[in-house]
């Protein structure tokens, strides 16, 4: 049984006499287990999907089922329960500036009637696991942000959860923090078995810890699927452009797509190397096979699910026979390739 299914979603907002639609028709399954990453620009309605995930927002059409139970279906004391099961992080950490580590921990245990010892305890537990056990009587604002940021997946681990949701948890982070950040993660999800659904504008997020990945773009899914297999052949402009975005070191929100400014003009190729083709000279034999100069714009290695996956972006010679010639060496040398522009909208 899925963790979670989304049926024919929709989410309508007005403002000043306007309907505004924030989503449209979402269809997705998350699995039990899964590492889910849902990823779209600014104002993509990302966030509001999560939120329908526990109806914190009301979905204006559609169903969302949790383990087969239809969330629209359940009383408001029945709905109160299901959502002591799915528990959520944010940018912005939301802790308690006026209680220590500990006690933040302790916080929602104690709400739901747990013992003030055995809810120490557990927040004991819960710190060793996020490798914070000699700060738990320090306050918030004695702790880095990633600190911060462990402090604030124990708390939300503390109540048992079956689900977690991460609402742009690494955004307010420095890149080694997020690695650090995802891999704590990453090891949750493995330990305990919790499916795990991470927000994010960043792709090499998705990359580094999702199995799966829906991409959201004015409130539409545009495109969902196997995390390598969107990267080897995307479909959507909305994937070739965050792709894109995701150049070496990546790029931040509000960015124009990381294309070199001599990138402009002229035909050029976007190739992914397979496993096989990676311990080839491909592209110095084809330079050698066709006579022709290829321009290498853009090259780098990027951990998609922890499999190295390298990548190109060629600027082909202007003769369109020869663009034909040198396509078709490429496919058969098993490279998957794409065409990509140098003016992404």
């Amino acid at each position: 049984m899925a963790a979670i299914e989304v049926r024919h979603l929709y989410k309508s907002f007005t403002q000043k006499g306007m309907t505004v639609e924030a989503l449209s028709d979402i269809n997705l399954t998350v699995e039990q287990g899964d590492i889910y990453g849902i990823i779209g620009m600014s104002g993509a309605g990302k966030s509001t999907l999560v939120r329908c995930f526990n109806y914190l927002e009301r979905p204006t059409d559609g169903q969302v089922l949790i383990e087969g139970r239809e969330l629209g279906s359940l009383t408001e004391k029945e709905l109160r329960v299901q959502r002591s099961e799915i528990a959520m992080i944010f940018q912005n950490f939301n802790l308690l500036m006026q209680k220590n580590v500990l006690d933040n921990i302790c916080f929602p245990m104690r709400l739901s009637g747990k013992k003030k010892s055995e809810a120490r305890q557990r927040a004991r537990e819960l710190l060793a696991m996020v490798g914070l056990a000699e700060k738990e009587r320090a306050y918030p604002a004695q702790l880095s942000g990633g600190q911060k940021q462990r402090v604030a997946i124990a708390r939300a681990l503390a109540c048992e959860p079956k689900i977690l949701l991460c609402d742009e948890a690494t955004s307010a982070l420095d890149p080694q923090t997020t690695a650090a950040i995802l891999e704590l993660l990453r090891e949750i999800n493995r330990s305990l078995g919790i499916t795990i659904i991470i927000i994010t504008h960043q792709m090499s997020v998705i990359r580094e810890v999702c199995n799966r990945v829906a991409i959201i773009e004015r409130g539409v899914l545009v495109e969902n699927g196997r995390v390598e297999e969107i990267f080897s052949h995307p479909k959507s402009r909305a994937a070739r452009e965050l792709i894109l975005r995701d150049g070496p070191g990546g790029a931040g929100e509000g960015d124009r797509p990381v294309l070199p400014e001599r990138m402009s003009g002229g035909k050029k190729l976007r190739i992914v190397f397979s496993e096989n083709s990676a311990f080839e000279p491909l592209i110095a034999n084809m330079i050698l096979k066709f006579g022709a100069p290829v321009n290498i714009l853009r090259a780098d290695t990027k951990n998609v699910g922890g499999v190295a996956k390298g990548e190109m972006i060629l600027g082909l010679p202007e003769d369109g026979h020869l663009q034909i010639d040198i396509e078709k060496y490429l496919k058969e040398k098993g490279l998957e390739i794409e065409e990509v522009t140098g003016d992404v909208e």
